[in-house]
């Protein structure tokens, strides 16, 4: 199979024509400043990555209070505004387009680094060790549901978030919606034991999904919003239950014609799952036929593959990325690609 599908150019929104179909997936690094601002190595590790047609950072904490892992960056304060600023621009001075990922883990949130209580849409505790700790032996904790009122905050959190991203110059910003963190756990039945204006039926589980991208997309412009969703739970101990695919379709179906940016499957493998009666990405394209994006530990050769036939627009590449700075270059001249392991992080500034 040809590559050729992979390096056509492609219209994103009426303001912005991505230069290929390769686009950088969100790769956590684990690397923050005390102040939890991104490190000066990441205006590097993002502009030496500036010929794929589109850059997704990692994810961002969007609030103080928040964060679940070791030496994750966030973007609430000024001094984080400013060093982000030099990532876009790092980025664009190379030709290259960047959305930043706004995040909030919810329950997966731990006092060992955010000083406070977990907090999701119900009390629902999953026992299993944290991954990303930094060696320290942690676990699960027991969040508390979010208020009313508190909901209402965080949404506004994530509509300031987006403005701030914009300030420091990216193109647009992605919720990520995916992989087991708040939006996915206010929809999901698993997460979710409400039975209030955020629960009990599947319109309700997805209200808080679809609100968070409407005042994002009040905030900065819909065409710059895009949206990572896991149709398949399986990650941050997500069990599915019978009735969350209708949830997820009713995201997907409130968020037809308002001009977002794109959808972006959110999975590690997109392997087929029986009760989507597919992959992920085959169960998004199926209700959203707007920009897809997509992504699952996908070949060179799969992805140009899966752009020809039209099953996704844009093919998200992590790995493969982390290791190959250049997996663009190495792409179009056919150079053999370096193998991804864990020790490219240790290079990571």
């Amino acid at each position: 199979m040809t590559l050729d599908p992979l390096f056509q150019p492609y219209a994103l929104t009426s303001r912005l024509t991505l230069a290929n179909r390769i686009v950088l997936a969100p790769c956590t690094r684990n690397r923050a400043t005390r102040d939890l601002s991104p490190t000066p190595g990441a205006v590097a590790h993002y502009a030496d990555r500036a010929q794929a047609g589109l850059l997704i950072t990692e994810a961002v904490l969007i609030l103080p209070g928040i964060q679940g892992y070791l030496d994750t960056p966030g973007l609430f304060l000024d001094s984080h505004e400013r060093a982000w600023a030099r990532v876009a621009d790092g980025v664009h001075a190379r030709g290259g387009r960047i959305f930043l990922q706004l995040w909030h883990p919810g329950r997966m949130t731990h006092s060992h680094f955010a000083k406070a209580t977990p907090r999701s849409a119900s009390d629902v505790l999953d026992p299993a060790r944290r991954r990303q700790a930094g060696g320290v032996e942690l676990y699960n904790e027991k969040p508390e549901p979010l208020s009313a009122d508190e909901i209402a905050g965080v949404i506004a959190a994530y509509a300031d978030c987006a403005r701030r991203a914009l300030r420091a110059g990216f193109d647009g910003v992605e919720i990520h919606g995916a992989n087991g963190y708040l939006p996915e756990q206010f929809w999901r039945a698993h997460t979710n034991r409400r039975n209030d204006a955020w629960g009990g039926t599947p319109a309700k589980r997805a209200r808080f999904a679809i609100e968070v991208v409407a005042a994002c997309a009040d905030a900065v412009g819909a065409e710059r919003v895009g949206l990572r969703l896991s149709p398949a739970a399986y990650f941050s101990e997500m069990r599915h239950s019978d009735t969350d695919n209708e949830a997820l379709v009713d995201i997907l179906t409130a968020l037809r014609g308002q001009g977002l940016a794109y959808v972006h499957t959110g999975v590690v493998e997109d392997g087929h799952i029986g009760y989507l009666s597919g992959t992920s990405t085959e169960f998004l394209r199926r209700h959203w036929a707007g920009t897809l994006i997509g992504n699952g530990g996908y070949s060179p050769e799969f992805a140009a593959s899966g752009v020809a036939s039209g099953a996704f627009e844009l093919a998200a590449f992590g790995k493969a990325f982390l290791a190959n700075a250049d997996l663009v270059e190495r792409l179009q001249t056919g150079t053999a690609l370096r193998p991804y392991s864990r020790a490219v992080l240790d290079g990571f500034a």
